[in-house]
Formats: C-alpha cells, sequence, structure tokens
C-alpha cells in the first residue's frame, strides 16, 4: 500500500514538473514576442519602412487580381503627373533602391522591355556573330540632396544595364507605365554613317506619347536633336557623338586611358542618347 502510494506521489510529481515547464516555455514565447513587436515597432520603422507609397485602392485590388495578372500596373498615370516624376529623375542626386511595390512592373518585365527596345530601335546585331551580353536591372526613386520622404509609385524607374563587347546601353524604364523615358547607348561596332535623327520619332512613341505638328530642329553643332511632345511641357532630346581612340563604359570614361580592357578600345565608337525634359520649349 505504501508502495503503490509513493509511486502515485512519483508520477504526480513528474506530471506537476512537466506542466510547470510547458506553462513556463508559452509564458516565455509570450514575453518575447511581446518585446520583439515593441522594439519592431519603436526602433525598425526607419529601415522597414518602403520609400514608395502603395495605395490603398491598389492594395484591395492587389487581393482580387489572379497570379497572371499580379505585376500588371492598377494606376492611371496623368500627363502632369509623368512630367512631375521625369522631372523629379532628371534632377535627381542619387536613388533610393527597393522593391517593386503593388502596380508596378518586374525586374523580368523590365528586361523584356529594355531587350524590344534595343531590337526595335536596331541597337543589337543582327546574324551569326550577334553579341551576347549581360543584363542586370535596378529599381528605385531618385534622391534628392538629403530629403528623403515616400512618394508615388510612378517616380520609381528602373536602370536596367546591358554589357557587351559591341554594345553598352543604359535605359530608364518608368515602374508604372513600363515605357522607355531615357537611354544611353555606346556601340562599339556597325557605327552609323550619320546622325539617325529619324529614330528620335520611334522614342517617342516607345515612350507612349505623341510628338507635335513641328519638325524636328538641331542645335548649333549638330550633336543634338528636339522633338516637341504634343499637349504636355516635354520635349524629346536626342544626342549623337562620334569619338575617336577613346574608352567609355557609360559608367566611366576617361580620354586615353591606358588601363582600359583591350577587348572593348576601340579607335572609334558612337555615343546615342535619349531623354525627355521638361520646361520651356527648345524648338525656338
Amino acid at each position: 500500500m505504501i508502495h503503490s502510494e509513493k509511486h502515485f506521489y512519483t508520477i504526480l510529481s513528474l506530471l506537476l514538473s512537466s506542466a510547470f515547464i510547458f506553462v513556463s516555455m508559452v509564458g516565455m514565447n509570450i514575453i518575447l514576442r511581446a518585446d520583439e513587436s515593441r522594439l519592431l515597432s519603436e526602433g525598425g520603422k526607419v529601415i522597414m519602412e518602403s520609400p514608395v507609397w502603395v495605395r490603398e485602392d491598389a492594395e484591395n485590388n492587389s487581393e482580387d487580381m489572379d497570379e497572371e495578372n499580379s505585376g500588371k500596373s492598377t494606376y492611371i498615370v496623368t500627363s502632369k503627373e509623368m512630367e512631375e516624376a521625369i522631372d523629379k529623375w532628371n534632377s535627381r542626386t542619387g536613388e533610393i533602391v527597393h522593391n517593386p511595390v503593388t502596380g508596378q512592373i518586374s525586374m523580368e518585365e523590365a528586361i523584356q522591355t529594355g531587350e524590344l527596345w534595343l531590337a526595335d530601335m536596331e541597337m543589337e546585331e543582327s546574324g551569326e556573330e550577334t553579341d551576347a551580353y549581360s543584363v542586370n536591372a535596378t529599381l528605385g526613386i531618385p534622391k534628392q540632396n538629403e530629403l528623403i520622404e515616400p512618394l508615388e509609385p510612378y517616380y520609381s524607374f528602373w536602370t536596367v544595364r546591358f554589357t557587351g563587347s559591341s554594345m553598352n546601353a543604359v535605359l530608364y524604364i518608368n515602374a508604372v507605365t513600363g515605357k522607355v523615358l531615357g537611354a544611353e547607348v555606346c556601340l562599339y561596332r556597325n557605327l552609323p554613317d550619320k546622325f539617325p535623327v529619324e529614330k528620335l520619332s520611334l522614342f517617342v512613341e516607345w515612350a507612349g506619347l505623341q510628338e507635335n505638328d513641328t519638325e524636328i530642329v538641331f542645335n548649333s553643332d549638330g550633336t543634338s536633336a528636339f522633338l516637341e511632345i504634343a499637349d504636355s511641357h516635354l520635349c524629346a532630346e536626342m544626342g549623337f557623338q562620334r569619338k575617336q581612340k577613346g574608352y567609355f563604359d557609360l559608367a566611366h570614361y576617361e580620354q586615353g586611358n591606358l588601363n582600359a580592357d583591350s577587348d572593348i578600345y576601340y579607335n572609334e565608337y558612337v555615343v546615342i542618347t535619349y531623354k525627355l525634359t521638361v520646361g520651356e520649349s527648345k524648338m525656338s
């Protein structure tokens, strides 16, 4: 009888000890989660906060969108908003990189748009010896001075870089409209004989804009062309420069650089730029 009572109390003690340990673990977990939430809310806001606003209507609409259309834009960007986005991008002092938000195109879509743009603008080589190139892309909003504040999604641009032995290109693609609104291209082979000014109208078309009923005009030395955009304060610009015996990689240019890679050091090359600007007309 005494042996049975001892056995009972031993089992009871073990059960009570196990219950105490379990309750202690649960309580500690609750305390740790509460501390974690407090620390994140107090000290993690600046780090975790997105530099881009996410509109509530777009966020709600994203719940009803199927997987196929999840990356499609849900915003309608007005011409005034686009002018503001272009102006802010042109005057940026830096960029703040971020992940895509609802209504912005993906990296894959930006790269695909860039490839189609290069092909349509006849920047790529054709034939059996087509140049192989590497591609990278970053998404960012313009930074001006030290002032950092969340911006609307249409202020973001994808910067897509194509690097190859015969061509270097940097394309600026609006993250909401998916349109190429600026480009810098350096050609090392198959150089155009003259200023391909007819491509300026094609650039305007690719930007989703319509040119005005005015002729293209040139600057005094014939290295830049300008075309007014209809129903806006925008002007499309195209630059064309033929360089001699230099090295140019769109990120660093230094005439006569002795340390330049011999594979991309050319006696002659061409730099073509496209951009949109906001302001008074340069046509006069």
